[in-house]
């Protein structure tokens, strides 16, 4: 009898065990498979993170190659009109809070050039803030060099107008100006500490500065000012924690690899970096003059939800052998599905980064990339430029929801009249292009009648009045220019139309 009693326990004991062997052998395989998956899902998201961002700058880079596009593009004369203009540019980017527009002046023009900009800003004063000194007013450079000055910056505001009547004397920046006068291409900052935000030395380092130059357009060697935006860095890399550690044990850091950043080369760090371990990802960003190494440490293997879902996969197993392939299987299926949601959200993505959300047309990313393949197709085409006629009276009466349903009611009514293959681009604010294959004079004018004359003649309500606008339009013929002088020659047009009267059409010959 004893026997048989201990038989029982055997039996019994060693269905327990193979049971707990069943058990730890599915629950260690489960999270070994978790901790495989949760990896490359990091590996993923820290690219996918890293395209986004460089998208963002890229963006932010070519909303103030506009800024610099403007000075280039007009006589001086309506360079006061700037902050109209600047106000679409800063509107399009949630990290760029400012334009400025930093003048060369001769040392003998400066006492002419305070008394005309005092006629707009009474207080304006010549001042630099030399490297660990306090604030210096006057002229102070070595050699009676120029000076680049902030002459008119936007928004004009209480904290901005601390800007205004700065220059830099630094040595670094003296370099900036040598290689934009050689290169001729764009210059990003290391991070600085904002003008806007104060003069101590204790204030925090949250920005950087891009340079954009702009030349003298009858002497393309000759530099006469430089459009500079102000980038909060913060708002990039708050964003950035809040797409990748919103569900992860996530921490970031970027470090800038450029010139002048040996001192502080620390962008960003989240709070737990210096004490965290983990899987690492490391990537880069390439912008014009430096690179930013982004690194991603994944602090946990698993989520706290996994934990719970191995927990469940054991306590099943000790209840009942065979709830395991069920409970596995059910593991599996809610991983496809989560990586299926993922891909979903991808897309998404993808689509807003070449699309505009008021319009649904492509944007200004969009452009960048068709009229390069344009150009590189070695086949005639033209580039069409126009924008809506007195918008901001439009905003001004109907307000901002107004003035989008006329954007939408712009681009709906453009489109009805395109020709196949021809794609419409919205680049900002009211501004909009074409990139057609219509590439002969007259063609192309009665093209653009038929456009101009469908939009004027077309109506919209807005708080139950009937409404329309004209557009002024301006194109060239591509004739071997490349894309920035192909623009430059369709937006001279399009001021060619605006100042015969707006609501015309206006073609390079």
């Amino acid at each position: 009898m004893q026997f048989k009693l201990d038989k029982k326990w055997l039996y019994s004991g060693s269905a327990f065990l193979i049971t707990m062997l069943v058990t730890f052998f599915v629950a260690f395989y489960s999270y070994q498979m978790q901790v495989s998956y949760g990896k490359r899902m990091f590996e993923s998201l820290a690219e996918r993170q890293t395209e986004i961002l460089k998208e963002f700058l890229d963006n932010d880079l070519d909303q103030i190659g506009t800024g610099a596009n403007f000075f280039y593009s007009v006589d001086s004369n309506q360079w006061s009109q700037f902050p109209t203009f600047a106000n679409e540019v800063i509107a399009a980017s949630d990290t760029l809070i400012t334009l400025q527009w930093m003048q060369k002046v001769e040392k003998h023009q400066i006492p002419q050039f305070i008394e005309q900009v005092r006629q707009q800003h009474p207080d304006f004063r010549l001042y630099t803030v030399p490297k660990d000194q306090p604030i210096t007013y006057g002229y102070m450079m070595p050699n009676d060099e120029p000076v680049f000055v902030a002459r008119d910056i936007y928004p004009d505001n209480a904290i901005n107008q601390k800007v205004l009547g700065f220059y830099d004397a630094r040595v670094r920046f003296q370099l900036i100006l040598d290689n934009m006068r050689i290169q001729h291409k764009v210059s990003v900052s290391d991070k600085v500490r904002l003008l806007q935000d104060g003069h101590e030395r204790s204030t925090k380092k949250d920005g950087i500065l891009v340079y954009h130059p702009v030349f003298d357009r009858n002497n393309g060697q000759e530099l006469i000012g430089v459009v500079i935006g102000v980038i909060r860095t913060s708002q990039y890399f708050n964003g950035l924690m809040t797409r990748t550690a919103a569900k992860t044990q996530l921490e970031v850091r970027v470090v800038d690899l450029g010139f002048d950043a040996e001192d502080d080369p620390i962008l960003f760090e989240s709070k737990n970096w210096s004490q965290s371990q983990g899987h690492e990802i490391n990537t880069q960003i390439d912008l014009p003059n430096r690179s930013w190494s982004l690194s991603f440490r994944l602090t946990e293997d698993i989520t706290a939800n996994d934990e719970l879902i191995l927990i469940a996969i054991t306590f099943g197993g000790v209840v009942i052998a065979g709830l395991l392939s069920y409970i596995v299987f059910m593991q599996v299926r809610a991983q496809a599905h989560l990586e299926s949601l993922l891909e979903e959200r991808t897309e998404e993505l993808r689509f807003l980064v070449q699309h505009d959300t008021v319009t649904g047309l492509y944007n200004r990313r969009a452009f960048n990339d068709f009229i390069a393949q344009a150009i590189d197709a070695a086949e005639p085409f033209s580039l069409i430029g126009f924008d809506i006629d007195n918008f901001k009276q439009i905003n001004d009466s109907f307000g901002h929801p107004g003035g989008d349903q006329m954007l939408a009611h712009v681009a709906n009514t453009v489109t009805r009249y395109l020709q196949a293959g021809d794609r419409l681009i919205r680049l900002g604010g009211d501004e909009f292009c074409i990139i057609s294959s219509v590439a002969n004079t007259q063609q192309l004018e009665q093209y653009l009648h038929r456009i101009r004359e469908g939009v004027c003649n077309s109506y919209i309500s807005l708080n139950q009045q009937e409404v329309a606008c004209t557009l002024s339009i301006g194109a060239a013929i591509r004739n071997g220019e490349d894309a920035e002088q192909l623009m430059q020659l369709a937006d001279a047009q399009l001021y060619a139309s605006k100042k015969a009267g707006r609501n015309r059409v206006t073609i390079a010959q």
